[in-house]
């Protein structure tokens, strides 16, 4: 299983919460992570790799220019530039024919390896649909040219990297982008859509469940969600990091986090501290949902 996450240094921490999430629910499977990486320090990156190795998987990080992406726009404060990377992913990672790109932002509560194993031959990647941009964005995803297409979320995608690279996706980037640049809202993720709108297997949202998801409750026949749900995305600007978060299982990203510190007191991370109510607010949450709308 190969699993890429891009990365600056200010996300390292939040990196390493994420990856562990991973590696707890996935022993059985032979993983290689690959990081893109905007300037990790080497102490945050042999901490990473320590946790890896600890657990019997494999790392590798790739440097990336961020001057390379300069010329794109960041249109959400909270992003960097370094979620451009993927676009340039073939060059990156060449030596694979699949890839899991996963966002620093989520929690893996679960194996993936039947994510993993999703037939993409026919397609250049699959995605979980968007609904919060399906639901409340519909004008907006006219002016970007998707108002026949579903919008899906870019934060987990299956790639197949072997059609990225005859395809050029670098290029169709820059094209589209040329033409959408004075619309462009969702950075990346709009220009993803925007290229393989006719090319995407739209897979089960349990793949890639955000706040939105939780608040579409009445949607929820029409979509078929299948639950647990495997990963949880936290796209806003209330990460699981963030003592702000009321999203499902925000506090198993705390309790990775302290687990971390725990082996490495040097780890420093702007990392909020959770206090007793609000995990008992959080915990609270999730019995509603679990109990009442069968979402856990």
């Amino acid at each position: 299983m190969n699993i890429a996450f891009s990365s600056d240094n200010n996300y390292a921490p939040y990196l390493a919460v994420s990856i562990l999430s991973v590696l707890k629910n996935n022993s059985e499977s032979e993983i290689c992570f690959y990081i893109l990486d905007f300037g990790i320090d080497n102490n945050n990156k042999k901490i990473i790799a320590n946790i890896v190795s600890n657990h019997g998987k494999s790392i590798k990080f790739i440097g990336v220019d961020k001057n390379e992406f300069a010329n794109f726009p960041i249109t959400i404060n909270y992003i960097s530039l370094a979620t451009y990377a993927r676009l340039n992913i073939t060059q990156y990672i060449p030596d694979v024919d699949k890839l899991l790109y996963i966002d620093v932002d989520t929690l893996t509560n679960g194996s993936l390896n039947d994510l993993w194993n999703t037939d993409i031959e026919q397609y250049s990647l699959a995605a979980c649909k968007d609904f919060f941009i399906e639901i409340e964005q519909a004008d907006y995803k006219a002016k970007i040219g998707l108002e026949n297409h579903y919008y899906f979320n870019a934060g987990v995608l299956l790639i197949n990297i072997q059609r990225w690279r005859k395809l050029n996706v670098l290029d169709m980037s820059l094209t589209w982008l040329n033409k959408y640049k004075d619309v462009i809202k969702y950075q990346d993720q709009d220009i993803l859509n925007g290229i393989f709108k006719n090319d995407v297997k739209f897979i089960n949202t349990r793949f890639n469940f955000t706040p939105s998801e939780s608040g579409y409750i009445k949607y929820r026949k029409e979509r078929e969600i299948q639950f647990p749900a495997v990963i949880y995305h936290y796209p806003g600007p209330d990460k699981f990091w963030s003592n702000r978060s009321s999203h499902l299982k925000a506090n198993l990203g705390y309790s990775l986090f302290k687990e971390i510190r725990n082996s490495y007191p040097a780890f420093k991370a702007d990392f909020d501290v959770v206090d007793f109510r609000t995990k008992i607010r959080r915990l609270i949450t999730e019995r509603k949902y679990k109990f009442v709308y069968h979402i856990f």
